[in-house]
């Protein structure tokens, strides 16, 4: 009985120190990161985005075993023209990534990094128009920086995809703006965010349908409200 009893806690104590070597990160939200968890959200989002999950954003984006999915992220190193379309857009002042790992769904992830700090600080508006493919969640948008991070939920959703708007922290630099949802597969996402160039108000950040011969490949603003925004170019990517 005695050996039973030394056996059982031999176990106990291997794996108790298994589950604690797997650790290798806890933010201040109580959400514990592997090694390959953290490393995934680094590649899917942004260094540091780590820090502003919560419990529900672990469960939403590890659904379907997905840190073992392949990640495609279209990325260039170098600023490109505001016309142009691609798997990176820049301008002198911001750039805007999106990356996807598929499964029986297909997560997609969508940053505008800022590059400089944002003079004006009202509603931008960053969302995907959707061909073939439909949306399995609702979106999660962030803004963070220096100073600490926020949320929207103030989402206008139409049939062919939809967009958020999210009002820009006050003060601070290093502004981030970051979008997660998942779609079906089959089809290809196209996503953009809009940076409004003058102060607008929150019902006037959402009078726009969703269409891809528009602003990114997106937002098609209703008359009045376009000149509010920078037209920075879309990203795509197929899922």
């Amino acid at each position: 009985m005695k050996l039973k009893c030394l056996l059982i806690v031999i176990v106990m104590f291997f794996c108790i120190t298994t589950v604690k070597a797997e650790v290798y990160y806890n933010n201040e939200n109580g959400v514990s990161f592997t090694k390959e968890e953290y490393d995934f959200i680094t590649n899917m989002f942004y260094p540091g985005y780590q820090n502003i999950m919560n419990v529900e954003d672990y469960e939403n984006i590890f659904e379907n075993d997905t840190v073992n999915n392949e990640i495609r992220k279209k990325t260039f190193e170098s600023y490109v023209s505001e016309a142009a379309r691609g798997s990176l857009h820049a301008s002198a002042s911001k750039r805007i990534t999106i990356a996807t790992s598929c499964s029986s769904t297909c997560l997609v992830t969508v940053n505008a990094i800022w590059t400089a700090t944002p003079n004006v600080r009202s509603y931008d508006v960053i969302g995907a128009y959707l061909d073939g493919v439909n949306l399995y969640n609702t979106p999660t948008t962030t803004v963070a920086n220096s100073t600490g991070s926020s949320r929207s939920d103030e989402i206008v959703e139409k049939s062919n995809g939809f967009g958020v708007s999210i009002k820009l922290l006050s003060s601070g630099n290093e502004m981030q703006v970051s979008q997660y949802f998942r779609v079906t597969t089959g089809g290809t996402v196209y996503a953009s965010y809009q940076h409004a160039k003058r102060t607008i108000t929150l019902a006037n950040s959402k009078k726009y349908d969703i269409s891809r011969s528009s602003y990114g490949g997106v937002f098609l603003f209703n008359s009045g409200i376009t000149s509010y925004y920078d037209a920075m170019g879309g990203v795509d990517i197929s899922v």
